[in-house]
């Protein structure tokens, strides 16, 4: 298959990479050393004219987690490649999570086509390097207006896992827009406070929706066994058949560290629960 038309970004790609450069990735300092002349190669089969060489080659890159290949693939995408390769280059740059790749992660997050967008709110979650963390922050939290919403849903699921406790109030405030998956990053994020206010949209929303933020709370280690039980209380209010299989999934498999006390508690109400007929 020849998509790419011969020469393509031969030009782009001619400038001085990061690869010689060695810039080499030191805010990443568990990965383990990349070989040198396997990712030359690499770098180098993304001038190829063959759309599955280069594919191949970012998928490499994406596996080697190098933030040598961090200016290579930012500059394949400026050349405006085939759709393919949009795709696997902007997944590439979050498995490498770069700082340096944030600001084309941002533009890309504008980008006309939703998927692409997802994909960069996806990448851009994965940089976790302090020096950017505002910067990632607060382009997930405008990601949440977009108008796509599994864009919507993917910065809130971002937001959750970036830890951006800063982010709560947006966080409702899309949960209230029905962005459902805003309750899961509430759940890892909120406090006491947070996790009464979602269940204050008991018997007002989905119990399906609202479930999947408890679960997140209950299942935290520094969430107190207090508030778990009063969420556990919150739920016997609502008592039905979904949260019984709820609770038995969470005692089935529960969290380490999980108290006896609240386990006792989440027993006792599935045990007042009837059946489902």
């Amino acid at each position: 298959m020849r998509l790419l038309s011969l020469g393509f970004l031969v030009g782009s790609l001619a400038a001085p990479t990061a690869v010689a450069q060695g810039r080499g990735g030191s805010e990443t300092p568990d990965r383990p050393p990349v070989d040198r002349a396997a990712l030359d190669a690499a770098v180098a089969s993304l001038q190829d004219a063959d759309l599955v060489t280069v594919l191949n080659a970012i998928s490499q890159l994406a596996e080697f987690a190098d933030a040598r290949a961090t200016q290579p693939l930012i500059r394949l995408l400026r050349a405006g490649p085939p759709d393919d390769v949009t795709h696997a280059a902007i997944q590439a740059l979050g498995a490498i999570s770069d700082p340096e790749s944030v600001d084309v992660l941002i533009e890309y997050m504008r980008h006309r086509r939703a998927r692409v967008r997802r994909l960069a709110v996806q990448s851009i979650a994965m940089i976790t390097a302090a020096r950017v963390a505002d910067k990632v922050n607060e382009a997930l939290r405008q990601a949440l207006r977009d108008s796509n919403d599994r864009v919507r849903g993917a910065a809130a699921m971002a937001l959750g896992e970036h830890g951006d406790r800063g982010a709560l109030d947006v966080l409702f405030l899309a949960w209230e827009r029905n962005v459902p998956e805003a309750a899961v990053a509430i759940g890892k994020l909120g406090g006491p406070a947070e996790a009464q206010r979602l269940a204050g949209f008991l018997g007002r929303r989905q119990l399906s929706e609202i479930l999947p933020g408890f679960d997140e709370f209950l299942r935290r280690s520094d969430f107190s066994d207090d508030a778990k039980i009063d969420l556990i209380h919150r739920l016997e209010e609502t008592a039905g058949p979904d949260v019984k299989r709820f609770l038995t999934n969470l005692l089935a498999s529960p969290p380490p560290g999980l108290s006896q006390k609240v386990k006792d508690e989440a027993q006792r109400v599935i045990r007042i629960i009837p059946d489902a007929i």
